[in-house]
């Protein structure tokens, strides 16, 4: 059964793609579909590092290095400083954004995202959070660089039920995180819930370019895998433990060897499948 990665993602929502990917799953086809991707059953669950979601940034947490990623999860009312202080960090750009969002919820949200992911990187690169240059593409992913020696981070953000993730990598990454609709039908189970987070995740990271890929292969029990997937190279997919029904996961372009979780809870286990 091939699905074919060519979901687009409106600019301002980076919500659950449920709905979007459940209709492209179904509608879309690619005029010249990429080969068929190919699964590598050599991915190997990284190393889970658990820190509490604190107002205090750890002074140990460095900018992630290649095979490192930094995973946080929190609720839209937690920001590390009060509201006002927060949204004097963003820039003229985000907030006419903000003002443009179509209510105050979804306003609320797109702050305080971004207050929290200037917070990180002003901590990570060791600045204030308002002289921290992200670069948009308008999709909530973000770029920045370091001041000091020019290494490049990637940004990432999702949006799901009450909880905003951020991931942040050396490499190109892309987050889904997929909350099934009230009376929702089609593929309404957890392990279609699973492959829909699985198929999003690529999608986002691929910035929705067209390619070829079997059902079967996003249905895998297993948390961790990597696919090959033709002129768009090798992508590693990890599961994120989420609550409930929730579903959510991270497609990077390299392989993923230690992982910094923020706001999980210290029992829940990265690499292993929530079905």
């Amino acid at each position: 059964m091939p699905l074919e990665l060519a979901y687009l993602a409106p600019s301002r929502v980076r919500d659950s793609i449920d709905s979007q990917v459940a209709n492209h799953l179904n509608a879309l086809r690619a005029d010249q579909p990429a080969r068929r991707a190919q699964a590598i059953v050599s991915a190997v669950a990284p190393e889970f590092v658990s820190h509490s979601l604190t107002r205090h940034y750890p002074r140990s947490v460095a900018a992630p290095r290649a095979g490192e990623l930094h995973l946080w999860r929190f609720r839209c009312e937690w920001l590390p400083v009060p509201v006002q202080e927060g949204d004097a960090w963003l820039s003229k750009v985000e907030r006419e954004r903000a003002r443009l969002h179509p209510n105050s919820a979804l306003r609320k949200r797109f702050v305080s995202a971004r207050v929290v992911a200037r917070w990180i990187v002003a901590n990570l690169f060791d600045c204030e959070p308002r002289a921290v240059d992200l670069q948009d593409d308008g999709n909530e992913k973000l770029r920045a660089r370091h001041p000091h020696d020019g290494r490049d981070i990637t940004i990432d953000i999702a949006y799901g039920g009450i909880w905003i993730v951020i991931g942040i990598a050396s490499a190109t990454l892309g987050l889904s995180v997929v909350v099934p609709s009230p009376g929702a039908a089609l593929d309404d189970a957890p392990e279609g819930s699973r492959r829909r987070a699985r198929y999003g995740s690529l999608c986002n990271a691929l910035r929705y370019a067209p390619v070829d890929i079997d059902l079967d292969l996003l249905s895998s029990d297993a948390a961790v895998g990597a696919f090959e997937l033709a002129e768009h190279g090798r992508w590693h997919v990890l599961d994120l433990p989420m609550s409930g029904k929730i579903r959510a996961a991270v497609a990077l372009a390299q392989p993923v060897t230690q992982v910094h979780a923020f706001g999980w809870p210290k029992a829940w286990v990265f690499g292993e499948s929530n079905k």
